[in-house]
């Protein structure tokens, strides 16, 4: 957000004033979605945590497929790997705090 166009720059794009705009866009996004997750890790209501997890894990799919999208098609250069790698690890971390809510509610029923 603080510095949308030397971002830019590093993976193999041209800012213009558009683009600034809509990459801070994009940071203001994760940036709430960074402090919804920050506040979420004290949530006691299984179904908030659990509609939170959901969130991420269609974020990580669609963000992921964007940005392999973009990559492969060369809008981005090869550094966007990196970022894909990225979201693939947050998909996991998802998923398995969602697996591991699910073992704990069913433990819980037994």
């Amino acid at each position: 957000m603080l510095a949308p166009a030397q971002v830019s720059v590093v993976y193999g794009l041209t800012p213009n004033p558009s683009s600034v705009l809509s990459d801070r866009f994009f940071g203001s996004a994760l940036l709430a979605w960074g402090v919804i997750l920050w506040l979420a890790r004290d949530f006691s209501e299984a179904a908030a945590i659990r509609g939170v997890l959901i969130g991420s894990v269609v974020g990580e799919v669609v963000g992921g497929a964007v940005n392999v999208w973009g990559t492969v098609r060369g809008l981005f250069n090869g550094l966007a790997w990196t970022t894909t790698i990225l979201y693939v690890l947050l998909l996991i971390g998802a998923i398995y705090c969602l697996a591991a809510g699910e073992l704990k509610r069913h433990d819980a029923r037994e």
